[in-house]
């Protein structure tokens, strides 16, 4: 079972990519890789990183932990470009057990 944190801070967009992922900082002091339901590929994308990351993980290979990712959508008030405010908004509340959003980034 993939575990929850919840995000407290939106520190950074990553430009690179489709789905505008950006570094989070989560209440488990990690900062993550989130990439977001709410962007354009949807969820059918993050359904397949996550089947192939934990496909990965049972074959040995070496996978970054996936977590959910929960958002409150005050973290995009903060946020001056309003794509990404649009994004975190619609990306907001409890993430459903079976999209994963983030990956922890490495210190």
């Amino acid at each position: 079972m993939l575990r929850t944190v919840k995000a407290l801070r939106y520190v950074t967009p990553l430009r690179a990519g489709g789905s505008l992922p950006a570094i989070v900082e989560a209440d488990d002091d990690g900062l993550y890789v989130v990439k977001f339901r709410g962007a354009g590929q949807g969820h059918r994308a993050l359904i397949a990183e996550l089947v192939a990351g934990e496909l990965g993980r049972a074959l040995g290979l070496p996978v970054p932990e996936l977590v959910f990712v929960e958002l409150d959508p005050v973290l995009g008030r903060s946020e001056p470009d309003p794509e990404i405010q649009d994004l975190l908004m619609a990306s907001a509340g409890a993430v459903p057990r079976i999209f994963p959003s983030a990956v922890k980034a490495r210190a």
